[in-house]
């Protein structure tokens, strides 16, 4: 299996850095990119205009919240550099807010590395973060941070998921009721730090479970629940035996529910002579150059 969707619901961990006690305004969720939501451990059976929508939920117990509708679309397709490649859109939409949209071409490479959501940031080749005055795409070609390059472990850590395959469910949604197999995702990280004579010791854990389907196209997601907890223990410097033990510090839950898919939907981003796929875009090519040229008239 692949990558976490906790993109797409509640940071947790921006609710423990920032979030005041007794603080109870729902947060506002605003561009999202959902490249690390596709599929990318099945090859690609999607076509330009394929699209899935899910209506995301989350809570924290300090009184965080996200409710709001995402939608992934396969928006086009292009050829970079002699790379086939494929633009996704992200549409986030939130009640009472204009609607937000983030646009990224893909390399099809992508799917061919066993560790696609590690190596993720290699494979983007583009990006469309805006509209200009004229309505046209700011598009920016996508390089790697400088820091990328004197990672000399970049490419070495692995991602410690503890996977379980549990047993096969129904998931009732309003596009029908889908036969899924049932997955188990748990993954739990620890750091210490020092602050002044004190040692801190920060624990999270994450527990995600998904129900997965082929018949669900681009993400293969019919639902997901994910939950996350932050504990911290302290103690001071030299005295680690002497410290307090691990108390919870942070709760949070989020949710992912399949709202519809199909096919057929515009880009919100990419203009309309570009939502096209790659065999559309070489048909017309190879018009383009079969058509002979008007001879230039004859000068006398």
């Amino acid at each position: 299996m692949r990558r976490a969707i906790q993109v797409l619901l509640l940071v947790v961990a921006a609710a423990t850095c920032f979030a005041v006690p007794g603080y109870t305004q729902p947060q506002v969720v605003r561009r999202i990119n959902g490249i690390g939501i596709l599929d990318y451990a099945h090859k690609p059976t999607f076509k330009v205009g394929d699209w899935v929508r899910y209506r995301m939920t989350g809570q924290s117990e300090l009184g965080m919240s996200d409710d709001y509708e995402l939608t992934i679309l396969i928006a086009g397709e292009e050829e970079w550099w002699g790379e086939e490649c494929f633009w996704v859109e992200t549409w986030t939409d939130t009640k009472g807010r204009p609607p937000e949209t983030a646009a990224t071409m893909m390399s099809y490479a992508i799917f061919d590395d066993s560790a696609a959501v590690q190596h993720m940031q290699v494979y983007q080749r583009k990006a469309i973060s805006d509209l200009n005055e004229a309505g046209l795409p700011t598009e920016n070609v996508v390089r790697p941070a400088s820091s990328t390059l004197k990672a000399r472990n970049l490419f070495k850590r692995p991602m410690m998921w503890d996977v379980d395959t549990l047993e096969a469910d129904t998931v009732h949604t309003p596009m029908g009721t889908l036969n899924t197999r049932k997955i188990s995702f748990k993954e739990g990280t620890g750091v210490t730090s020092s602050m002044g004579d004190s040692t801190n010791y920060t624990e999270v854990r994450e527990t995600r479970t998904t129900w997965f389907t082929l018949e669900v196209p681009l993400t293969h997601i019919a639902r997901e629940d994910l939950e996350n907890t932050i504990s911290r223990r302290t103690w001071m410097i030299g005295r680690s035996a002497e410290g307090a033990p691990m108390r919870l510090r942070e709760k949070g839950t989020g949710s992912a529910r399949l709202i519809a898919y199909g096919h057929g939907e515009k880009a919100r981003m990419l203009p309309l002579e570009r939502q096209k796929s790659l065999a559309q875009l070489r048909a017309e090519a190879a018009r383009k150059k079969a058509t002979p040229t008007a001879a230039a008239p004859k000068r006398r």
